[in-house]
Protein backbone atom coordinates (compact mmCIF):
# COMPACT_ATOMS: atom_id res chain seq x y z
CA UNK A 1 0.00 0.00 0.00
CA UNK A 2 1.38 3.69 -0.08
CA UNK A 3 1.51 5.43 3.31
CA UNK A 4 2.86 8.47 4.49
CA UNK A 5 3.43 9.96 7.70
CA UNK A 6 -0.23 11.38 7.90
CA UNK A 7 -1.80 8.03 7.37
CA UNK A 8 0.72 6.14 9.93
CA UNK A 9 -0.19 9.01 12.42
CA UNK A 10 -4.30 8.77 11.89
CA UNK A 11 -3.91 4.89 12.59
CA UNK A 12 -2.22 5.10 16.02
CA UNK A 13 -4.44 7.48 17.45
CA UNK A 14 -7.39 5.77 16.58
CA UNK A 15 -8.16 2.51 13.91
CA UNK A 16 -12.08 3.68 13.53
CA UNK A 17 -11.11 7.35 13.13
CA UNK A 18 -8.14 6.82 9.57
CA UNK A 19 -10.87 4.30 8.08
CA UNK A 20 -13.31 7.13 7.98
CA UNK A 21 -10.66 9.55 6.85
CA UNK A 22 -8.83 7.18 4.34
CA UNK A 23 -11.04 4.08 3.54
CA UNK A 24 -15.14 5.22 3.64
CA UNK A 25 -16.40 5.07 0.45
CA UNK A 26 -13.01 4.51 -1.14
CA UNK A 27 -11.69 7.68 -0.90
CA UNK A 28 -12.21 8.54 2.58
CA UNK A 29 -14.90 11.48 4.12
CA UNK A 30 -14.28 14.90 5.96
CA UNK A 31 -16.53 17.17 7.22
CA UNK A 32 -18.13 19.99 4.75
CA UNK A 33 -17.04 23.14 5.95
CA UNK A 34 -19.39 25.47 7.91
CA UNK A 35 -20.87 28.31 6.15
CA UNK A 36 -19.32 31.13 7.89
CA UNK A 37 -15.46 30.48 6.91
CA UNK A 38 -16.59 28.04 3.53
CA UNK A 39 -12.68 26.02 3.32
CA UNK A 40 -10.94 23.73 5.88
CA UNK A 41 -8.13 24.00 7.45
CA UNK A 42 -6.70 21.87 4.23
CA UNK A 43 -7.66 24.42 1.65
CA UNK A 44 -6.05 27.15 3.72
CA UNK A 45 -2.73 25.32 3.95
CA UNK A 46 -3.03 23.61 0.69
CA UNK A 47 -2.87 27.24 -1.23
CA UNK A 48 -0.58 29.19 1.48
CA UNK A 49 2.01 25.91 -0.46
CA UNK A 50 1.25 26.89 -3.26
CA UNK A 51 2.13 30.60 -2.87
CA UNK A 52 5.23 29.52 -1.36
CA UNK A 53 6.17 27.49 -4.04
CA UNK A 54 5.38 30.22 -6.75
CA UNK A 55 7.03 32.54 -4.19
CA UNK A 56 10.46 30.03 -3.98
CA UNK A 57 10.07 29.10 -7.93
CA UNK A 58 9.58 32.96 -9.14
CA UNK A 59 6.61 32.04 -11.04
CA UNK A 60 2.68 31.91 -11.32
CA UNK A 61 1.79 28.75 -11.67
CA UNK A 62 -1.60 28.33 -9.62
CA UNK A 63 -5.47 30.23 -10.49
CA UNK A 64 -6.20 32.29 -7.44
CA UNK A 65 -8.62 30.51 -5.16
CA UNK A 66 -12.47 30.17 -6.02
CA UNK A 67 -13.37 31.36 -2.55
CA UNK A 68 -12.38 35.07 -2.16
CA UNK A 69 -12.08 35.02 1.83
CA UNK A 70 -9.14 32.14 1.53
CA UNK A 71 -7.69 33.52 -1.34
CA UNK A 72 -7.23 37.36 0.98
CA UNK A 73 -5.98 35.69 3.72
CA UNK A 74 -3.80 33.73 1.96
CA UNK A 75 -2.53 36.79 0.32
CA UNK A 76 -2.03 38.32 4.14
CA UNK A 77 0.00 35.44 4.86
CA UNK A 78 2.20 35.55 2.29
CA UNK A 79 3.53 39.59 2.59
CA UNK A 80 3.86 38.89 6.48
CA UNK A 81 6.05 35.68 5.41
CA UNK A 82 7.94 37.47 2.63
CA UNK A 83 8.55 40.35 5.88
CA UNK A 84 9.42 38.18 8.07
CA UNK A 85 12.05 36.45 5.67
CA UNK A 86 13.33 39.31 3.06
CA UNK A 87 16.20 37.59 2.18
CA UNK A 88 15.51 34.85 -0.86
CA UNK A 89 16.92 31.54 -0.50
CA UNK A 90 20.39 31.20 -2.52
CA UNK A 91 20.65 27.61 -3.79
CA UNK A 92 17.33 26.19 -3.71
CA UNK A 93 17.45 22.18 -5.05
CA UNK A 94 13.34 21.20 -5.16
CA UNK A 95 10.43 23.11 -4.41
CA UNK A 96 7.46 21.19 -3.52
CA UNK A 97 9.09 17.66 -4.30
CA UNK A 98 6.36 14.58 -4.28
CA UNK A 99 7.87 11.39 -3.99
CA UNK A 100 7.12 7.66 -3.85
CA UNK A 101 9.86 5.46 -2.07
CA UNK A 102 9.60 1.96 -2.10
CA UNK A 103 9.95 0.89 1.70
CA UNK A 104 12.36 -2.22 2.63
CA UNK A 105 11.27 -5.71 2.53
CA UNK A 106 11.03 -6.63 6.21
CA UNK A 107 9.67 -10.14 7.75
CA UNK A 108 6.55 -9.27 8.35
CA UNK A 109 6.58 -12.16 11.20
CA UNK A 110 10.04 -10.83 13.03
CA UNK A 111 10.69 -7.08 11.64
CA UNK A 112 14.21 -7.62 11.95
CA UNK A 113 15.62 -9.41 8.60
CA UNK A 114 15.36 -8.53 5.44
CA UNK A 115 13.73 -10.80 2.71
CA UNK A 116 16.20 -12.18 0.20
CA UNK A 117 15.87 -14.12 -3.11
CA UNK A 118 15.11 -17.46 -3.28
CA UNK A 119 16.63 -19.70 -5.69
CA UNK A 120 13.03 -20.92 -6.95
CA UNK A 121 10.21 -19.32 -9.56
CA UNK A 122 8.33 -18.60 -6.48
CA UNK A 123 7.63 -14.93 -6.58
CA UNK A 124 8.80 -14.96 -2.44
CA UNK A 125 11.22 -13.90 -0.25
CA UNK A 126 12.79 -15.30 2.62
CA UNK A 127 13.96 -13.68 5.93
CA UNK A 128 17.31 -13.75 6.48
CA UNK A 129 17.13 -14.43 10.22
CA UNK A 130 13.66 -16.51 10.73
CA UNK A 131 13.41 -18.33 7.39
CA UNK A 132 9.53 -16.86 7.07
CA UNK A 133 8.84 -16.15 3.68
CA UNK A 134 6.60 -13.29 2.37
CA UNK A 135 5.49 -11.35 -0.94
CA UNK A 136 8.18 -8.51 -1.70
CA UNK A 137 7.53 -5.24 -2.19
CA UNK A 138 4.37 -5.09 0.13
CA UNK A 139 4.97 -1.00 0.65
CA UNK A 140 5.54 2.38 -0.66
CA UNK A 141 6.31 5.37 1.06
CA UNK A 142 4.73 8.54 -0.49
CA UNK A 143 4.93 12.38 0.75
CA UNK A 144 5.73 16.16 -0.52
CA UNK A 145 9.13 17.88 0.23
CA UNK A 146 8.48 21.52 0.79
CA UNK A 147 11.55 22.77 0.02
CA UNK A 148 15.27 21.61 -0.39
CA UNK A 149 18.18 23.55 -0.11
CA UNK A 150 22.09 23.09 -0.50
CA UNK A 151 23.53 24.69 2.89
CA UNK A 152 26.71 26.50 3.57
CA UNK A 153 28.51 23.24 3.63
CA UNK A 154 27.15 21.88 0.44
CA UNK A 155 25.30 19.26 2.76
CA UNK A 156 21.51 18.92 1.61
CA UNK A 157 19.00 20.38 3.91
CA UNK A 158 14.86 19.64 4.11
CA UNK A 159 12.98 22.71 4.80
CA UNK A 160 9.39 21.87 6.20
CA UNK A 161 6.52 25.07 6.02
CA UNK A 162 3.39 24.29 8.59
CA UNK A 163 0.52 25.92 8.97
CA UNK A 164 -1.44 26.48 11.93
CA UNK A 165 -4.72 28.28 13.79
CA UNK A 166 -3.58 30.88 16.69
CA UNK A 167 -3.23 28.94 19.63
CA UNK A 168 -2.66 25.93 18.28
CA UNK A 169 -0.68 23.46 19.79
CA UNK A 170 -0.08 20.72 17.60
CA UNK A 171 3.44 22.02 16.06
CA UNK A 172 5.31 22.90 19.23
CA UNK A 173 9.10 22.06 19.50
CA UNK A 174 8.25 18.83 21.90
CA UNK A 175 5.63 17.32 19.57
CA UNK A 176 8.26 17.84 16.76
CA UNK A 177 10.83 16.47 18.62
CA UNK A 178 9.30 13.38 19.31
CA UNK A 179 7.82 12.92 15.40
CA UNK A 180 8.52 10.60 12.80
CA UNK A 181 7.98 12.82 9.94
CA UNK A 182 11.56 14.45 10.21
CA UNK A 183 13.22 10.68 10.40
CA UNK A 184 11.37 9.40 7.16
CA UNK A 185 12.07 12.46 4.86
CA UNK A 186 15.26 12.50 5.77
CA UNK A 187 15.48 8.49 4.47
CA UNK A 188 13.50 9.61 1.48
CA UNK A 189 15.40 12.46 0.40
CA UNK A 190 18.58 9.90 0.81
CA UNK A 191 17.46 7.73 -1.93
CA UNK A 192 15.74 10.64 -4.23
CA UNK A 193 18.74 12.61 -4.25
CA UNK A 194 21.50 9.72 -3.82
CA UNK A 195 23.71 11.63 -1.40
CA UNK A 196 23.69 12.41 2.50
CA UNK A 197 20.84 14.58 4.05
CA UNK A 198 21.88 16.98 6.59
CA UNK A 199 18.86 18.17 8.88
CA UNK A 200 15.24 18.62 8.94
CA UNK A 201 13.46 22.42 9.48
CA UNK A 202 10.15 23.01 10.53
CA UNK A 203 8.65 26.84 9.82
CA UNK A 204 5.82 27.36 11.39
CA UNK A 205 3.25 30.08 9.91
CA UNK A 206 0.70 30.68 12.38
CA UNK A 207 -2.84 32.25 10.81
CA UNK A 208 -4.35 35.93 11.98
CA UNK A 209 -6.68 36.06 14.67
CA UNK A 210 -10.23 34.91 13.51
CA UNK A 211 -11.19 39.09 13.12
CA UNK A 212 -8.11 39.72 11.73
CA UNK A 213 -6.90 42.15 14.39
CA UNK A 214 -4.01 39.87 14.88
CA UNK A 215 -1.73 39.44 12.25
CA UNK A 216 -0.20 36.09 11.02
CA UNK A 217 3.57 35.55 12.78
CA UNK A 218 6.14 33.56 13.09
CA UNK A 219 8.71 31.42 15.59
CA UNK A 220 11.88 33.27 16.74
CA UNK A 221 13.91 30.91 14.28
CA UNK A 222 12.85 27.49 12.58
CA UNK A 223 13.00 24.39 14.55
CA UNK A 224 16.44 22.17 13.55
CA UNK A 225 15.29 18.34 13.92
CA UNK A 226 18.31 16.06 13.78
CA UNK A 227 18.23 12.53 13.89
CA UNK A 228 20.92 9.69 13.97
CA UNK A 229 20.82 6.48 12.06
CA UNK A 230 19.15 4.21 14.45
CA UNK A 231 15.87 6.27 14.50
CA UNK A 232 16.01 6.53 11.16
CA UNK A 233 15.99 2.74 11.31
CA UNK A 234 13.29 2.96 14.00
CA UNK A 235 10.54 5.11 11.82
CA UNK A 236 11.02 2.76 8.94
CA UNK A 237 10.39 -0.02 10.57
CA UNK A 238 7.38 1.27 12.35
CA UNK A 239 5.67 2.46 9.51
CA UNK A 240 6.35 -0.66 7.62
CA UNK A 241 4.46 -2.13 10.87
CA UNK A 242 1.30 0.37 10.69
CA UNK A 243 1.28 -0.32 6.92
CA UNK A 244 0.72 -4.31 7.35
CA UNK A 245 -1.63 -3.49 10.61
CA UNK A 246 -3.38 -1.35 7.88
CA UNK A 247 -3.94 -4.23 5.49
CA UNK A 248 -5.15 -6.51 7.79
CA UNK A 249 -7.39 -4.58 9.15
CA UNK A 250 -8.87 -3.87 5.88
CA UNK A 251 -9.10 -7.62 4.98
CA UNK A 252 -10.84 -8.36 8.47
CA UNK A 253 -13.19 -5.38 9.41
CA UNK A 254 -13.86 -4.19 5.75
CA UNK A 255 -16.34 -1.89 5.46
CA UNK A 256 -17.68 -2.17 9.40
CA UNK A 257 -17.12 -0.69 12.35
CA UNK A 258 -12.71 -0.93 12.95
CA UNK A 259 -11.50 -1.16 16.17
CA UNK A 260 -11.41 2.65 17.99
CA UNK A 261 -9.37 4.86 20.75
CA UNK A 262 -12.70 5.96 22.92
CA UNK A 263 -10.38 8.31 25.04
CA UNK A 264 -9.61 10.24 21.73
CA UNK A 265 -13.03 11.06 20.74
CA UNK A 266 -13.15 14.53 22.80
CA UNK A 267 -9.75 15.89 23.66
CA UNK A 268 -9.31 19.67 22.43
CA UNK A 269 -12.38 19.45 20.98
CA UNK A 270 -14.44 16.61 19.27
CA UNK A 271 -13.40 14.27 16.66
CA UNK A 272 -14.34 14.86 12.88
CA UNK A 273 -16.41 11.93 13.51
CA UNK A 274 -17.67 12.27 16.62
CA UNK A 275 -21.41 12.04 15.31
CA UNK A 276 -21.31 9.13 13.46
CA UNK A 277 -19.61 7.03 15.75
CA UNK A 278 -21.81 7.03 18.74
CA UNK A 279 -23.03 3.34 19.40
CA UNK A 280 -26.53 2.62 18.28
CA UNK A 281 -27.36 4.72 15.27
CA UNK A 282 -27.00 4.39 11.84
CA UNK A 283 -24.09 7.31 9.85
CA UNK A 284 -25.81 7.08 6.86
CA UNK A 285 -28.06 10.39 6.99
CA UNK A 286 -25.17 12.72 9.19
CA UNK A 287 -22.61 10.88 6.32
CA UNK A 288 -24.43 12.18 3.73
CA UNK A 289 -25.59 15.70 4.90
CA UNK A 290 -22.87 16.84 6.80
CA UNK A 291 -19.78 15.01 4.69
CA UNK A 292 -18.33 14.92 1.68
CA UNK A 293 -15.47 13.18 -0.15
CA UNK A 294 -12.03 13.88 1.38
CA UNK A 295 -10.07 15.48 -1.13
CA UNK A 296 -6.85 14.39 -2.39
CA UNK A 297 -3.77 16.24 -1.21
CA UNK A 298 -1.21 14.58 -2.85
CA UNK A 299 -0.95 14.77 -6.45
CA UNK A 300 1.10 12.12 -7.39
CA UNK A 301 -0.46 11.13 -10.94
CA UNK A 302 2.85 10.33 -13.46
CA UNK A 303 5.30 10.14 -10.01
CA UNK A 304 7.82 6.95 -10.75
CA UNK A 305 8.59 4.85 -7.23
CA UNK A 306 11.98 4.84 -6.55
CA UNK A 307 13.40 1.43 -5.40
Amino acid sequence: MEIDNSKASCFRECNWKYYEQYERNGTGIEPIPHEGEGYSSLDYGGRVHERLEEYYKGIMKYPPHANEVLEIESEIMMQAYQARYPEAVKDIVDVERTFKVELPDLCPECYVGHGVEKMDSLPMVVCDVCGHMFLPGRHVLIGKIDLVVRNGEGTLDIWDHKTEKRGAKSNLPQKWGARDQASLYLWAAERIYKEPIGNFYVNVLTRQSEKGQVGPSFPAEQQKLERNQRAIDIAIRDIVVVADEIERYKKIFKDEEWPSNREMCYGWGYCPYYQIHRYGEDPSLIIENRYQAKKEYLQLGGVDIIQ
